[in-house]
Parts: C-alpha cells; sequence; structure tokens
C-alpha cells in the first residue's frame, strides 16, 4: 500500500465513527456524541456541541447511512 493510500485511509477513519445530524445551518451539525467532547472540532452550544469538522458534511452522510441501515436490520 502506497504511503498516500494509508494516509487517506488514516483520515477517513478519524471521521468514521463520528455521528452528527444536521442542523439547518451549512457547515455544521450537532454532535451526537454524550458528554464532555474532547474533540477538538466539538464547539459548546446551549445544551448540545456543534460539529465544525472540515468534513461535516460528509459525517453527516455517513451518519444517515447508518440510521438507515440500522432501521432496515430493525
Amino acid at each position: 500500500m502506497t504511503k498516500q493510500n494509508t494516509k487517506s485511509m488514516k483520515k477517513s477513519s478519524r471521521i468514521e465513527k463520528c455521528r452528527v445530524v444536521e442542523v439547518g445551518v451549512d457547515h455544521f451539525g450537532e454532535c451526537l456524541q454524550q458528554g464532555p467532547q474532547p474533540c477538538s472540532y466539538a464547539m459548546p452550544f446551549g445544551y448540545c456541541f456543534l460539529c465544525t469538522h472540515p468534513q461535516v458534511d460528509e459525517i453527516i452522510e455517513n451518519t444517515k447511512k447508518t440510521e438507515i441501515q440500522a432501521h432496515a436490520v430493525g
């Protein structure tokens, strides 16, 4: 595997377990992780944390796919 492929796999695997829902503002989403957020992209906002990750739109799509799969199985 080339260094470039390894690097891109590591980058995408970092967001693989993130779950974020849309809040109606472009390039922001609400983080669904419970408790204090160690993530540097989690911005406290009222009673939730907003995700400001550069790939937040991709994370939102991953969350939607995961929810669809969970409903199909259950």
